[in-house]
């Protein structure tokens, strides 16, 4: 994944695939998994086009009606390569775009006043914005936990394909998944066996209760076992005991589960606690938000980016100091340097930067 050579096989296919759809008057979405693969995306098919001399093909029928008021948005703009992209049938969608220009891309496509839009997957979950046909161009998705690329996830590919077809146009939708020979009997099995979703609630469990606390719906630990017991992770543990550690003598001695929710919750508690986010009392099982909860919840902070606060901030600390701490919280993880940007952080190292 990652290679010239991948990505030039994939625009070439995405490509075939999408002007077969397109020569046939069909609106496509081709959904990619990186914004900056959506312009460069949408560049490569306008690129493959002209050189195949079929970029007539991508522009509006005859019969479709040009909205001279979503031109005239377009070409005030401030988003330079959908000004560009537009007028050759293309544009692109993903969340590090302004709101107004995210707005009028979805209006632009829902009028059909664009054939191809190159899309990441927050389209396909935020958004209701059905195509008669979508293509997912790969399937390698960068996991920044893992620092290696893994497969998009199956209810991923689901919920991109649920955006295929249009109720009020088409009896059915087309999908198409560009994917490598050896990974392609997975996701065949995949979304035509529909394996049961596991929770990966226990994950994130700290953070949430931590939420819950502060907003005064769990003052207890009780409170907190009964909460747990509305979660699609307890609906799953009691269906599928052995996928959360659970053997079956202890589903037989506690078949809903009250002692392992009880562990659950004092683990998250005793872990909030030491972080000073809230306060947990041992001995009653009461549990009260502190300032620093209360600001981890408002401000969607993870408990890990506390956990760093806490240990590596001192008072009297320097403007890179700051930035340092800052750097290694949680949120920025999935934050990484570019191969383009090598030269110029090279440069910045050399000439600007103060400390190693």
């Amino acid at each position: 994944a990652g290679t010239q050579a991948t990505a030039r096989l994939l625009n070439r296919v995405c490509y075939e695939r999408v002007h077969s759809l397109v020569a046939e008057g069909n609106q496509v979405m081709v959904f990619v998994h990186a914004r900056k693969d959506t312009v460069k995306t949408a560049q490569a098919l306008r690129e493959m086009a002209i050189a195949n001399g079929t970029l007539d093909d991508f522009s509006l029928p005859a019969d479709t009606v040009r909205n001279a008021a979503l031109t005239a948005r377009v070409s005030k703009s401030s988003n330079r390569e959908l000004r560009e992209l537009h007028g050759y049938g293309f544009a692109m969608h993903h969340a590090g775009m302004l709101r107004s220009d995210r707005n009028l891309v979805e209006e632009l496509f829902d009028k059909g006043q664009v054939r191809v839009l190159c899309c990441t997957s927050t389209l396909a979950w935020g958004v209701n914005l059905p195509a008669y046909a979508v293509v997912i161009k790969g399937t390698q998705v960068y996991d920044s936990q893992k620092g290696a690329f893994v497969d998009l996830s199956i209810l991923d590919v689901l919920q991109i394909f649920g955006r295929a077809g249009r109720p009020q146009y088409e009896s059915h939708g087309v999908g198409y998944i560009l994917t490598t020979h050896d990974k392609l009997s997975h996701y065949v099995s995949a979304v035509t066996m529909q394996h049961p979703i596991e929770s990966k609630f226990a994950f994130n469990m700290i953070d949430n209760l931590n939420a819950e606390i502060n907003l005064g719906t769990v003052t207890n630990v009780d409170e907190g076992v009964a909460w747990l017991g509305y979660t699609y992770m307890y609906i799953r543990m009691r269906k599928n005991p052995l996928a959360y550690g659970l053997s079956g003598d202890e589903m037989l001695d506690d078949p809903q589960l009250g002692q392992r929710r009880s562990e659950l919750i004092v683990a998250a508690a005793r872990e909030l606690n030491r972080l000073q986010m809230i306060v947990y009392d041992e001995a009653t099982g009461y549990l009260a938000p502190k300032d620093l909860g209360r600001i981890s919840a408002s401000y969607y902070l993870r408990h890990e980016s506390i956990e760093s606060f806490n240990s590596n901030m001192r008072p009297r600390m320097t403007e890179a100091d700051g930035i340092a701490l800052l750097c290694v919280s949680k949120e920025f993880e999935q934050i990484k340097s570019r191969n383009e940007e090598e030269k110029e952080l090279k440069q910045l190292l050399r000439t600007a930067c103060c400390c190693d």
